[in-house]
């Protein structure tokens, strides 16, 4: 088990809304959800520099909270059709070179969800699985890498389920047609466990291209039940899918075991729909959790 890991939150039960889904809107001002994050026992915060502010006022309110920054989070919104790529090439330099200024080098890379697509009536399946498309995203995402290494920020594969990127066969076919250097590897516990992967064989086979892991709890026979009844995303989720860490029955202390011994990165936890109705109260009870599951870095 690595011994100087970093602790940090997405605080995204705060945006969790009543119908499954997230709304950035819903969250307190930004300034009173970092003292939240700190005071529920964080060190870190993802970074996401909140509208209407510049990358030096986020800076100062994330210090002035007690914090660190965590590295963020860029979304492709494509299928891997070419007619997009300029603009998303063009934005992920933009977000790239934010990240620079913030001091991170990495930054979690993902498809975006559509409502009503086929992934996400039908999740965690593979479902329309295309090798064709699944090729053009495997070249867009090694075109994403080349333009944000000029700012000295790497993206890192994360899959998700009810995106085009999200079975364990996807993950290992992009990560192993690109290099290291080009991309990393964001392994999310709870999304490639519902996916069915082996998310503690992944972590352990490219484990040396991990910089951080969203930990993420989920209830195991809730996706299975969802798959029985035909759930879609949302239903799933509604139907109490994610907890907090150490509420769930996924082996984190298992899969977090298989990083390196001299892993340093961030363990940053996120919970889409809190077991805890109360978000705050969700996140004191993850921090208090991790603390006693991981070493952490003083």
């Amino acid at each position: 088990m690595p011994k100087a890991m970093k602790l940090a939150l997405n605080p995204i039960q705060w945006m969790a809304t009543d119908d499954g889904w997230l709304d950035p809107a819903l969250a307190p001002e930004p300034g009173e959800l970092l003292a939240m994050v700190k005071r529920a026992g964080f060190d870190s915060v993802m970074a996401a520099v909140p509208a209407g502010l510049d990358e030096t006022r986020y800076a100062a309110l994330v210090e002035d909270a007690g914090l660190g920054l965590a590295p963020g989070y860029f979304v492709c919104r494509t299928d891997g059709s070419p007619e997009h790529t300029p603009e998303i090439l063009e934005r992920a330099a933009a977000v790239a070179e934010e990240h620079a200024r913030l001091g991170l080098t990495e930054i979690g890379l993902g498809l975006a969800m559509t409502k009503g697509s086929a992934r996400l009536l039908r999740p965690a399946r593979g479902t329309d699985a295309d090798a064709d498309r699944l090729s053009a995203l495997t070249d867009l995402i090694r075109q994403v890498g080349e333009a944000m290494r000029p700012h000295g920020v790497r993206p890192n594969l994360h899959p998700h389920v009810g995106t085009w990127i999200e079975t364990e066969a996807e993950t290992r076919f992009v990560l192993d047609a690109l290099p290291a250097h080009v991309v990393g590897f964001l392994p999310d516990t709870g999304h490639l466990a519902w996916a069915g992967a082996d998310v503690a064989g992944l972590v352990a086979d490219y484990a040396d291209r991990i910089a951080f892991v969203h930990v993420k709890d989920c209830r195991p026979e809730t996706a299975e039940r969802g798959r029985q009844n035909g759930w879609g995303y949302q239903e799933t989720v509604v139907n109490g899918l994610w907890t907090e860490p150490g509420r769930g029955g996924l082996g984190l202390t298992e899969v977090i075991g298989r990083l390196p011994e001299d892993f340093d990165g961030w363990l940053m936890v996120e919970v889409d729909r809190p077991d805890i109705a109360d978000p705050y109260e969700s996140a004191v009870a993850s921090a208090t959790w991790m603390r006693g599951a991981f070493p952490l870095a003083a």
